[in-house]
C-alpha cells in the first residue's frame, strides 16, 4: 500500500472534515522518548492533504478537574495471583517479573500505579462539531473518559465534563438525522446513544460487546463512519497476535450487529518496532482515505500517516487481507 507520511507525531488519528471544508486530525501527541502519549493535545489540519497545519495546545490535563485524583482497581486489594490481573496490565508485564514473590509484586506495582494515577497521560481523543459547536471527547491513561468544548475546532476546548463510563479510545459519530452516538472499549466495544446536550450518554441504550477479541479481533481504538447506509467500524485489530492492524467490521445499524471484514492496513511492515494501530477513514474532496499510525521514527515516535482507499461493489474496501 502506497502512504504518505504528514511527518507529525500525532498518532491514534481520527480525521474529520469539518464545515470549513478542511480536514482535521485529531490524536494523542507522542513527545517522550520511552513512552507514548502525553498530557496535551494538538491538532494539524490541511486543506489538500500535502500541506498540513499544526494548532498550538488544543486540550490539557490541566483542564481536567478530576486529574489528579487517585483511584486503584479493585484487584490491587484482592489479586491473590498473577492469573488475577487484568489482561490489559498482565500482558505489559515481563515473563521475569513474574519469578518474583505475588505479593512483593503487587507491592511494586501498586506503587507505581499510585505513580502513574498522580502523573496521568491523555489518551486518544476524538472530535465532532454539531450545531457550531465543536465537542472533544478524551480519555486518560487511569480509564476515565469525559467531554470538552469550544467555539474552534482547534480549540482550545474548555468546561470538562466526565462521562459516567470507563475505558479508553473514545469515538463520536453523527448519523444522517442527527443523532449522534459514542463508542468507547479495549478488548470489548461499548457504545451508546450520545443525548442532545453531546454532553452526557441516554445510558439506557449501552449496547455491550458490539465488537469482541474473539469474535471481531477487537483490542482498541474504535472509529465510527458511513457510506451509502453501510457503518463502518475500523479499530485496532489483534489478529496477528499484536494489535498492529487496522481492521474493520460493517452493519445496517450504528449499534450492530457488525460482521468483521478483514484488515485495511498493518503497521508492523513499515517498522517492526510497532506495537499497535489507530486510525480512521474518512472521505475528502470526493475520495476516501485511511489516517493510521507508523513507529517511523522508533518504538514511541508514531506518525500520522495517509493511505487511500476504494470500495467495491458491495461497498468493501480493496485491497483488505482475512
Amino acid at each position: 500500500m502506497h502512504f504518505i507520511d504528514i511527518k507529525s507525531n500525532i498518532p491514534d488519528g481520527e480525521a474529520h472534515v469539518m464545515p470549513d471544508g478542511k480536514i482535521y486530525l485529531y490524536g494523542s501527541l507522542d513527545e517522550h522518548k520511552r513512552k507514548w502519549c502525553s498530557d496535551k493535545y494538538k491538532v494539524i489540519f490541511s486543506s489538500d492533504l500535502e500541506k498540513w497545519e499544526e494548532s498550538d495546545v488544543s486540550f490539557s490535563i490541566e483542564d481536567v478537574p478530576w486529574a489528579k485524583e487517585v483511584h486503584l482497581p479493585e484487584f490491587v486489594n484482592t489479586a491473590k495471583s498473577y492469573e488475577e490481573i487484568p489482561a490489559s496490565i498482565s500482558m505489559f508485564i515481563p515473563k521475569a517479573a513474574k519469578l518474583i514473590p505475588f505479593k512483593i509484586f503487587l507491592k511494586i506495582l501498586k506503587k507505581n500505579l499510585i505513580s502513574q494515577q498522580k502523573n496521568k497521560l491523555l489518551y486518544a481523543p476524538d472530535c465532532i462539531c454539531k450545531n457550531g459547536t465543536y465537542y472533544l471527547y478524551f480519555c486518560l491513561s487511569d480509564g476515565s473518559e469525559g467531554v470538552a468544548e469550544s467555539d474552534s475546532p482547534v480549540g482550545p476546548f474548555k468546561q470538562s465534563v466526565r462521562l459516567p463510563i470507563s475505558g479508553i479510545d473514545p469515538a463520536v459519530f453523527v448519523d444522517d438525522d442527527g443523532q449522534a452516538y459514542y463508542y468507547w472499549g479495549q478488548f470489548s466495544s461499548f457504545g451508546a446513544k450520545l443525548n442532545p446536550d453531546m454532553k452526557s450518554i441516554d445510558e439506557s441504550s449501552i449496547v455491550k460487546g458490539i465488537l469482541t477479541e474473539k469474535k471481531h479481533h477487537f483490542h482498541e481504538g474504535s472509529s465510527m463512519r458511513k457510506r451509502n447506509d453501510i457503518y463502518y467500524y475500523v479499530f485496532a485489530d489483534i489478529v496477528n497476535g499484536k494489535p498492529t492492524s487496522l481492521g474493520y467490521a460493517t452493519s445496517k445499524s450504528p449499534l450492530g450487529p457488525f460482521a468483521y471484514q478483514g484488515i485495511i492496513v498493518d503497521n508492523i511492515y513499515f517498522n517492526p518496532q510497532s506495537w499497535n494501530n489507530h486510525g480512521s477513514i474518512e472521505e475528502f474532496n470526493g475520495k476516501w482515505y485511511v489516517f493510521f499510525h507508523a513507529s517511523t521514527k522508533g518504538k514511541y515516535k508514531r506518525r500520522a500517516c495517509i493511505a487511500p482507499i476504494e470500495f467495491d461493489e458491495n461497498g468493501l474496501i480493496r485491497g483488505v487481507t482475512r
